[in-house]
């Protein structure tokens, strides 16, 4: 398997594999967008891993300026396995590390949680014990969408 920056040539492939791993929700939902992957692409923290069958997973994040540091924001992860969940981890953290970001956030939905979370753990994530409370403004939010929020 290899990990590597994101690639404009990825972009149809990545919004395949982000609709096969994440099934099912409202099109509003998914990131893997063409202009949402050239920003990404941009970060120097979003990963995809190749291997010879294609595509297997992806990690989309950006550095956030916090006033006095940067936390580097994980705002998509999918992956077909926790090794895949596991390498990509490892880019973003050397990328975050080598930008002087020492702060990495992952959020974590409930419905998602196996072999994502034991991959974090093995990593150094810890549980830092907060909940998010989000509220989605305009037409997706009078439709009463809450989901795809950093997710």
């Amino acid at each position: 398997m290899h990990y590597r920056f994101i690639e404009e040539p990825d972009f149809a492939g990545l919004a395949q594999l982000e609709k096969e791993l994440l099934p099912g929700k409202p099109e509003t939902f998914y990131r893997c967008k063409p202009a949402a992957l050239r920003f990404f692409a941009r970060s120097n923290h979003s990963f995809v891993a190749s291997g010879e069958k294609g595509l297997h997973g992806f990690v989309l994040a950006q550095a956030v300026w916090q006033g006095d540091r940067a936390t580097v924001l994980v705002t998509r992860i999918a992956a077909e396995s926790q090794e895949v969940y596991a390498g990509l981890l490892k880019a973003l953290l050397k990328s975050a590390y080598d930008a002087n970001a020492y702060e990495v956030a992952l959020l974590v939905n409930e419905e998602r949680r196996g072999q994502l979370v034991e991959a974090a753990q093995e990593s150094g994530f810890s549980d830092s014990g907060l909940k998010m409370l989000v509220r989605v403004l305009g037409s997706r939010g009078a439709r009463g969408e809450a989901g795809g929020v950093l997710e």
